[in-house]
């Protein structure tokens, strides 16, 4: 066994030993750059930055499903301790979550003039995801949707930022809520950090995909038991042109269906040859054995990294970080048997 995962390195070596660009997620920000509000706090040291959201909370919810934007205030505490305040408009956005949750996914846009007077770039659209419910189950199921994207994080520079925040939703003078969410980088500003554009494009193939990114992807989707995403309609995939690949790259999102987040209401395709989003099936398009063992090497050099991502996340208590590590070792497991590995990756004709 330990020659084959030596084996395993050489080979995962050999074909992407000078396949990978020399770059990191995206250019630092140059000296004197203005921060945009996300990565002002992004950047923060406080485990969880104080936002709060003064609205119209009932309507909000109520009109969930219109989409429309609705004005509020989002105030948020400088490194002064001072509180600053941005006008914002509001609305509900996603497709499953808003359905099935009673707190939606949100889109806020504030005032680019605000933005500039407050010494932030114009940047002005932010992604805040809720948890679904209220209640500490919920909130951990958030947190664990953060986690598996600190985990792609490891495995491919291109990739969506997350940071966890705590939220307070106000109605004037009452307070409404009070909860842990998550705010992800907006597409504008991912492409931006990227130095990329977005493409919007329908039935897309594989095939044109940059290969050693969508191997990783699809190994990682298997990694945490997600398999709602495609990438024929680029369903939960944003599709990226990014200096230094020859290829677009298909980069994944939204996690809550993955059985590694564990939401209430994750369920399968009924397509699909599983009875629960708990168990692994991989859904990588002609992938040949090689490519699968390089593949399954590259995730083996990063198990140590993987799980120190899960121990130092610190959102979650320990006996719910063993659990995380256990369902992430058995994947690890099977990737140190090349039989297992030949028979649960390989898809090529």
């Amino acid at each position: 066994m330990r020659n084959f995962h030596l084996f395993l390195l050489a080979l995962s070596g050999i074909l992407w030993g000078i396949a990978l660009p020399a770059q990191d997620a995206g250019p630092e920000a140059e000296e004197g750059r203005p921060l945009s509000f996300f990565e002002y706090i992004y950047q923060r040291e406080d485990s969880l930055p104080l936002l709060q959201l003064d609205t119209d909370w009932g309507q909000l919810i109520r009109k969930k499903m219109d989409e429309e934007y609705q004005p509020g205030v989002l105030k948020f505490r400088q490194e002064d301790g001072s509180m600053a305040r941005l006008d914002v408009r509001i609305r509900a956005r996603g497709n499953i979550r808003k359905e099935v949750c009673f707190f939606p996914p949100l889109k806020i846009k504030a005032k680019k003039k605000q933005l500039k007077e407050l010494g932030f770039n114009q940047l002005n659209d932010l992604k805040l995801v809720l948890p679904c419910k209220n209640g500490r189950n919920y909130e951990e199921c958030l947190l664990r949707e953060v986690l598996a994207y600190r985990l792609y994080e490891t495995i491919h520079p291109v990739h969506f930022k997350t940071r966890p925040v705590r939220l307070e939703g106000w109605d004037g003078d009452k307070q409404e809520q009070s909860f842990t969410a998550f705010l992800v980088e907006d597409e504008e500003e991912f492409a931006a950090r990227l130095n990329g554009k977005i493409l919007k494009r329908s039935n897309i193939r594989p095939i044109i995909l940059e290969r050693e990114p969508y191997l990783k992807m699809c190994f990682f989707q298997y990694m945490i038991a997600n398999t709602d995403w495609s990438v024929s309609n680029s369903h939960n995939l944003e599709i990226v042109a990014v200096p230094g690949y020859t290829k677009i790259i298909a980069v994944p999102y939204d996690f809550d269906y993955a059985g590694f987040t564990d939401t209430y209401y994750a369920v399968p395709s009924p397509t699909l040859p599983i009875n629960n989003v708990h168990q692994r099936y991989f859904l990588g398009s002609r992938v040949t054995k090689e490519e699968a063992l390089a593949t399954a090497a590259f995730f083996l050099s990063k198990k140590e990294e993987v799980f120190r991502q899960c121990e130092t996340f610190g959102h979650l208590d320990e006996k719910e970080i063993d659990t995380l590590k256990k369902y992430l070792e058995r994947f690890f497991e099977l990737l140190e048997n090349e039989k297992k590995v030949t028979r649960n990756f390989v898809t090529a004709d």
